[in-house]
């Protein structure tokens, strides 16, 4: 069968139970919202592919539960992640503090170049908002990890979040190419991903 994409990312979805994260998801894959999701029982993926630049992105979306309970499980999906949205609830406190143990997971579990976005979900209601804005990006701004504030249900920059991040690892890639086939580099041709059967999940790695 022929390949219908250039590129496979995947990206994982972190974060504190409740916070939106297959809801997400559900908007970018699918553009619909559902308020019945029941918490997601260890791990859950959809796909999705876009066009950067002329080139066809399959994303590979894995979405985690949030529970500590299965913490085990969706820490052996940090590995092969190129980039993973950090995810908290704009009317939840502590969510929005939990961010810096996420990132304290991603910092043990996933490769050091893995690419990053914080999103504080749930923006449309702002009259039970308990984390500002400014908090949000100046958290974003001590990691420097971008930031977006979202709204799975009212539509709001879930587009842009991941097709901002998807774009971040194309980029990322790019330039690991121009220096892989830099003279100093021993030059020749550079092979971007190399894509194993259905069986191992598509994984893709830089060569």
């Amino acid at each position: 069968m022929a390949k219908t994409y250039d590129y496979l990312f995947k990206l994982l979805l972190i974060g504190d139970s409740g916070v939106g994260k297959t809801c997400l998801l559900f908007r970018f894959s699918e553009d619909a919202f559902n308020t019945t999701f029941i918490s997601t029982i260890g791990i859950d993926f959809k796909i999705r592919t876009v066009e950067l630049d002329g080139k066809k992105i399959k994303l590979q979306i894995w979405d985690t539960a949030g529970q500590e309970r299965f913490r085990t499980i969706t820490t052996a999906y940090y590995r092969g992640a190129m980039g993973i949205m950090l995810v908290y609830d704009i009317t939840n406190e502590k969510s929005f503090d939990n961010i810096k143990n996420w990132i304290r997971n991603i910092e043990e579990h996933a490769s050091a170049d893995v690419e990053k976005m914080i999103l504080g979900n749930k923006c449309d209601m702002d009259d039970k908002r308990q984390v500002t804005k400014e908090r949000g990006e100046k958290l974003a701004i001590d990691y420097g990890i971008k930031f977006l504030e979202t709204s799975a249900k009212s539509s709001i920059n879930v587009e842009e979040g991941f097709v901002t991040l998807a774009r971040d690892i194309m980029t990322r890639l790019n330039r690991k190419m121009q220096i892989d086939s830099s003279p100093a580099a021993g030059g020749g041709p550079v092979k971007i991903t190399a894509c194993r059967s259905k069986k191992s999940l598509f994984k893709c790695s830089v060569l």
